[in-house]
Order: C-alpha cells, then sequence, then structure tokens
C-alpha cells in the first residue's frame, strides 16, 4: 500500500514538474534574437539590418537597460524601427529612454504604427523622436550609405494617416506612388508596419519589405500554429511572424516586442536581424 502511495506520488510531482516547465517555457518574456539572411544580389558588401518593432513603450528593466543590451548584442549597421514604438495607453517615457541611448550610437530611421496614431500624440511624438536624432520616414525616400553598400529606404505610413472613408485606396496610391521611383538596379527596401499589404508588396519592385504589427499572433504552438490571432489579419493569420518569401519579393514580419498586456504563449518578444548579403 505504502509503496503504491509512494509510486502515485512520484508520479504526480514528476507531472507537476513537467508541467511547471512546460508554463515557465511556453510564457517566457525575455527578448528571442531571429536572423534572416537575405541574398540580394546587389549590394557589395554585407549590411546589417536589426528590426524593432511593437516595442509599445513595455518595460524592459531600468532604463530599457535589458532592451538595450540586447540590441547592443546583434551589432546592428542600421536600425529600423517599424512602427508602434509608443503606445495610445501607456506613457512614452520607456521609448525615450530608448532612444535616447541608441538614437545617438546607430543610425535610426521610423515609420509610424497604428497606435501612435490612436494617441493623438503623432505630431509630438515624431518631433519628440527627431529630437534624438531618429530620422521620421513619412511616405518618403531615404538613400543611406554602409560599408560601401547604397539602399534606397523607402517608409510608408500606416494606413491611420489618411483618416477618411477611402482610406485603403489612398494607401494604395500612395505605395504605388513610391514604386514609381525605384530602380531595380538598387537594393530597394520598404519599412511598412502592416503585413497584411503583403498582396500591394509582393507586386512592387522593392526586393524586401520589413513589417510588424502581428504581435507574433499572440499564441504560438512550435510546427504547428504560427499565430491564433493578427491584428487585420483575423484568426490563424497568413503573415503573423517569419519570413515569406514570393517570385520577385521578399517579406521578413517581427513578432514584436509588446509585453504589456496579453501573455505571449510561446512567443518570445523578438528584435529581427536582417543580414543582406
Amino acid at each position: 500500500m505504502k509503496k503504491a502511495r509512494k509510486k502515485r506520488n512520484k508520479r504526480a510531482n514528476f507531472i507537476l514538474a513537467l508541467l511547471i516547465i512546460f508554463m515557465i517555457y511556453a510564457f517566457r518574456w525575455d527578448i528571442a534574437v531571429r536572423t534572416y539572411t537575405f541574398d540580394s544580389g546587389k549590394n557589395k558588401n554585407f549590411v546589417r539590418i536589426l528590426l524593432v518593432a511593437d516595442s509599445h513603450s513595455s518595460y524592459y528593466g531600468d532604463k530599457q537597460s535589458e532592451l538595450i543590451k540586447a540590441i547592443d548584442k546583434t551589432s546592428p549597421d542600421i536600425i529600423l524601427l517599424g512602427g508602434d514604438i509608443c503606445d495610445d495607453k501607456a506613457p512614452h517615457e520607456r521609448t525615450w529612454e530608448l532612444l535616447e541611448n541608441i538614437a545617438e550610437r546607430y543610425p535610426c530611421y521610423y515609420a509610424a504604427g497604428n497606435h501612435e496614431y490612436w494617441s493623438g500624440e503623432i505630431a509630438e511624438i515624431k518631433d519628440k523622436m527627431r529630437s534624438y536624432g531618429v530620422d521620421v520616414i513619412e511616405n518618403d525616400k531615404r538613400v543611406i550609405e554602409l560599408n560601401g553598400t547604397k539602399i534606397n529606404l523607402y517608409g510608408i505610413e500606416d494606413p491611420e494617416y489618411f483618416n477618411s472613408w477611402d482610406v485603403n485606396d489612398k494607401w494604395a496610391q500612395t505605395l504605388e506612388q513610391l514604386n514609381s521611383g525605384v530602380d531595380t538596379a538598387e537594393l530597394n527596401v520598404l519599412l511598412s508596419h502592416r503585413p497584411d499589404g503583403v498582396e500591394y508588396y509582393k507586386n512592387t519592385d522593392f526586393d524586401l519589405s520589413l513589417c510588424g504589427h502581428a504581435h507574433g499572433g499572440q499564441v504560438r504552438i512550435p510546427f504547428v500554429l504560427n499565430g491564433l490571432y493578427a491584428p487585420n489579419q483575423g484568426f490563424f493569420p497568413k503573415y503573423a511572424g517569419g519570413r515569406y518569401d514570393f517570385e520577385n519579393h521578399t517579406m521578413i514580419v517581427s513578432r514584436g516586442l509588446c509585453r504589456n498586456t496579453l501573455p505571449r504563449f510561446f512567443n518570445r518578444p523578438e528584435l529581427a536581424v536582417v543580414d543582406v548579403r
């Protein structure tokens, strides 16, 4: 009787231990760094792009030290801020602490996300970013020279920018206008907050688009489910996070850094590194 009870207790403790390990791993909130290699055939030398998206002014230690340390470890040549760096509810101070540190050491470029518009403070947010040395791209182009390589960087505003009944048409027209100036002999990168615009992106002359917004689908099951729900894509989103290759275009979607609200299940906050070779 005692032996049977001990055996049951051991089995129960073992199952409990496994469950605890599973829960700890499933709800990990430390930063994951995922590296993608993009062979453009157009650049002369190696360039490392770091995509930082959807941080939503989340807390990452005293003065954002945890996030800053993770960024420094990637040794980027350039940082692209892919929208929702600020939030419409959380205070912006944590974002300013981050930018105060990184913008003076790395070239930083920013395209706005929907939450920055929802805050009602988009003009102030952009001005503050500029004050730290961040280049704010508003439906425009920047020509960047890095390691002897020329990159044409285009940034398109979030659809919230247009604020009209025909917002989708205006957004698509703006993308078309940007695309009209693309030199296909050169490396062209599009920074856009929303991956659900991929049906447009893949038919442009941009080589690479970099996006966020989907938060990795919030809930993931490795090798089974890449995302449960994403804004503007709904349940079981097709473009929740990762790399998506099309005939003449590649889109990389960051799973983002937000850890303010809903728990992330098998979906660690992410920095996306893109090595352009």
